[in-house]
């Protein structure tokens, strides 16, 4: 399945805080080593008193006006680099326009920035939005967090990759992304299963997950990978879930891979508040993909 990972086609959706403009590194730094068009998009929250003006003037808002100023501005300097770049602003609710906008313009890749919100001390999670795109969008979702180290270099290199999983089937669907970013970059892929709560102190149920997990991870990958493919391998590299928050701190690594999705059957996974506490606190980026029934196997009931 690797042989069918195309990444042509970079949306990168903006609100222009200091996140999105690490991410717009990003994206140029993907878009640079793919070949990729990126797609900058921008989405006005219009207030009832612009949208009046704009329906009795059919003139944009000031408001309108000045985004497009300054995404045309962020697109003129994208294409100084020799990237072809398209540029497009609308107006509703972020989630539902981003999402509309992977769909009709195919993106391959999704990026943007997750500033967070304070919530408590030291606490930092995810907005609505955020979440609502990483369940829902077609396409792998790049997001570059607060605590994303700064200053990207071209060209873009990897040091390692982290593959984050649960034992579950849907997981798998991340896989492919992982080996087949490991291959284009040269980086080695350090596997990170999380261990689900009820299968911690149970060396059975660890076998039966681990066994199930592979059958699936073998129906993605086929043999190309074979120690993936192996329940064994997968067993060694079980975790708690602050050892895998302290190893998705390391400096070292370049990106972080993982799989979500919208259901839980084991409770406490990747799609849980696990996936977004990671994503508030990664020093890297994540690359996050969403299990599609259509396209991987179906969990165990």
């Amino acid at each position: 399945m690797t042989s069918e990972i195309k990444i042509k086609r970079i949306l990168f959706a903006t609100d222009f805080l200091e996140s999105s403009r690490l991410a717009l590194d990003y994206a140029v730094a993907f878009a640079e080593h793919f070949g990729a068009t990126i797609i900058m998009h921008h989405v006005v929250e219009l207030t009832p008193a612009a949208m009046g003006a704009e329906a009795i003037t059919a003139a944009p808002s000031i408001t309108r006006r000045v985004a497009q100023q300054r995404l045309h501005s962020l697109a003129a300097g994208v294409r100084r680099l020799g990237i072809e770049v398209e540029a497009h602003v609308e107006d509703g609710l972020p989630s539902n326009v981003i999402l509309t906008a992977v769909e009709r313009f195919n993106a391959d890749l999704l990026v943007l920035g997750v500033h967070g919100v304070h919530r408590g001390i030291d606490h930092l999670v995810i907005g609505s939005n955020t979440e609502k795109i990483l369940l829902s969008a077609r396409c792998p979702t790049l997001t570059v967090g607060a605590h994303v180290l700064s200053g990207v270099a071209a060209p873009l290199r990897l040091d390692e990759i982290i593959y984050f999983s649960d034992f579950t089937p849907e997981a798998t669907a991340a896989a492919p992304y992982a080996v087949f970013l490991g291959k284009e970059f040269n980086a080695p892929i350090d596997v990170c299963q999380l261990l689900p709560a009820i299968a911690e102190n149970n060396p059975r149920l660890q076998s039966e997950l681990a066994d199930e997990y592979c059958k699936s991870m073998e129906a993605v990958l086929g043999q190309s990978d074979s120690d993936w493919c192996l329940p064994a391998f997968h067993l060694e590299h079980g975790m708690e879930i602050d050892q895998i928050l302290e190893r998705a701190q390391s400096q070292n690594a370049g990106l972080i891979v993982l799989g979500v999705r919208t259901e839980s059957q084991l409770g406490r996974h990747l799609h849980t508040s696990f996936a977004y506490h990671l994503l508030a606190r990664a020093t890297c980026p994540v690359l996050s993909v969403r299990h599609h029934p259509a396209l991987f196997p179906k969990a165990r009931a």
